[in-house]
């Protein structure tokens, strides 16, 4: 069985950087960095685990907090993650609440207990007493996509939802469409107001009229997305295109088009927020805004992994901001009567 010193002999280093790089080290070079991983994986070395862990006090485990691990976005921004606590010896324990409220408070007790030694939090919650115990325990913490409004100190990244709802809907607007409609996320949840507002002021923009039964709230679900499309189709006058709060609700939308027989585009336009590997491939495919859902949890790991060394440049209250990207696809054309 190999050693830590095989792997110092290998990797041309000595044995204390070895342990540092195992340990997630941030002083190492990134050249040193890779030799000891090569020299890992060749000799297929196994250290232990658990006593190094009980030495250092620590769990060499970062937690996820998500609503929903069915989501796709869920399981991109969870590889971001997971490949950043990979490259520091670290895994990740990814937990879903399912959006119960007394769930999400025990996953964050547990948390705070030093089950983990620093945590992600992607939740639909607005409740702050559970992160307000993490940061008592000094645990360091990350929110991603949202931030509750009573934790401005804590570093969060994200996409500008606002922004990129406008563009969205703008999207539509460019095409021709005047009556527009939109399957909104909960109301309680900051990037459901945040996707709402871009949907306004992108028709306020243009001198456009929402008609208030032209905007539905629809449960984060499949069935949500579902519902919430049914009672558009269900109006006297339907809006010619609809935009929806995110992939979920889509795909529960696109069911209720499929069982009225709706065309798209021909009878109606669909854009949505949260692109997937498979809406190329729907029929028709469908427009959506791209979030790069892998490069948050990788952001997410970085600023954890920062805080756990110790930086000297603090993260808290850091608001990172990354880019989307619409992808125009076939789901969208001008409304019938309009060339």
């Amino acid at each position: 069985m190999a050693s830590i010193r095989d792997v110092a002999r290998v990797a041309g280093v000595s044995t204390a950087t070895v342990v540092r790089v195992l340990n997630g080290g941030a002083t190492v070079s990134p050249d040193r960095t890779e030799r000891v991983l090569r020299a890992v994986q060749e000799l297929d070395y196994v250290s232990n685990g658990v006593a190094a862990s009980l030495s250092r006090g620590r769990t060499q485990l970062l937690g996820l907090l998500v609503s929903d691990i069915a989501n796709p976005f869920t399981g991109q921004v969870a590889r971001g993650l997971e490949d950043e606590a990979v490259r520091h010896g670290y895994q990740v324990l990814i937990s879903s609440s399912d959006f119960d409220p007394d769930r999400e408070a025990q996953i964050l007790e547990s948390f705070a207990r030093r089950t983990v030694d620093a945590a992600a939090l992607l939740s639909t919650s607005e409740a702050a007493q559970g992160v307000h115990r993490l940061l008592r325990n000094e645990i360091p913490t990350v929110l991603i996509d949202r931030r509750p409004p009573d934790l401005p100190s804590v570093p969060l990244v994200r996409t500008d939802s606002l922004s990129a709802a406008r563009e969205a809907v703008r999207h539509l607007i460019d095409l021709g469409h005047t009556d527009l409609g939109m399957i909104a996320g909960p109301s309680g949840m900051a990037t459901a107001s945040q996707r709402l507002a871009g949907f306004r002021a992108a028709c306020a923009d243009a001198g456009l009229h929402v008609r208030p039964e032209c905007v539905r709230e629809g449960f984060l679900g499949v069935d949500g997305g579902h519902r919430a499309m049914l009672e558009v189709l269900d109006l006297p006058v339907r809006p010619t295109a609809v935009f929806s709060f995110n992939n979920v609700l889509a795909i529960g939308a696109l069911g209720a088009l499929r069982e009225r027989g709706v065309r798209l585009p021909g009878e109606l336009s669909l854009i949505t927020f949260d692109d997937t590997d498979l809406f190329p491939f729907v029929d028709p495919p469908l427009t959506a805004i791209a979030q790069p859902a892998y490069e948050i949890g990788a952001a997410a790991g970085r600023i954890l992994f920062e805080e756990l060394a110790g930086a000297s440049h603090p993260a808290a209250g850091r608001d990172v901001v990354l880019p989307t990207e619409l992808r125009i696809r076939n789901s969208c054309a001008a409304p019938a009567g309009v060339s």
